[in-house]
């Protein structure tokens, strides 16, 4: 099956439902941010905050890695190289989340991350890294080069 063919789905059509993972990113920062304002204003203290804040720091980086696939898919064999940058940070995003969960324990408290809404964000910012290194390796892979003679 050739990737420019009207036998599966382009890689066009990729990099477009590539950049609404981006836009859902971006939002969840958004949203996220809330949460830093109310601390900063003293409402809520650092251990509730940090789940947050680590999700927040995930999807932005889930932003960028999301970005890089989407123009490589978008450039076709030439975006290859930038995909499989995408891969890397990708999979570096999901090494660093249990990381930054021990170091917010150690930092900030077991009470940080012991409520079930603590713990729904960390899982899901580890579902969502996942997700998106997929999404980076079908990038890397859709743009590979194959050269027939």
């Amino acid at each position: 099956m050739a990737h420019g063919s009207s036998e599966g789905v382009s890689n066009r059509v990729l990099g477009v439902l590539t950049l609404i993972l981006v836009l859902v990113d971006a939002g969840l920062v958004v949203i996220n941010s809330i949460m830093w304002t109310a601390y900063r204003a003293g409402d809520v203290t650092a251990a509730e905050v940090a789940p947050f804040m680590l999700f927040a720091g995930s999807a932005a980086v889930g932003a960028v890695v999301m970005l890089l696939a989407a123009i490589a898919l978008f450039r076709d064999g030439l975006g290859h190289r930038l995909a499989e940058v995408a891969v890397v940070l990708a999979g570096v995003r999901v090494v660093a989340i249990p990381i930054a969960v021990v170091v917010v324990v150690v930092t900030v408290g077991m009470s940080s991350v012991s409520g079930p809404s603590d713990i729904f964000l960390i899982v899901l910012s580890v579902f969502e890294a996942v997700v998106e290194l997929m999404v980076a390796r079908v990038a890397a892979a859709r743009t590979r080069r194959t050269f027939t003679a």
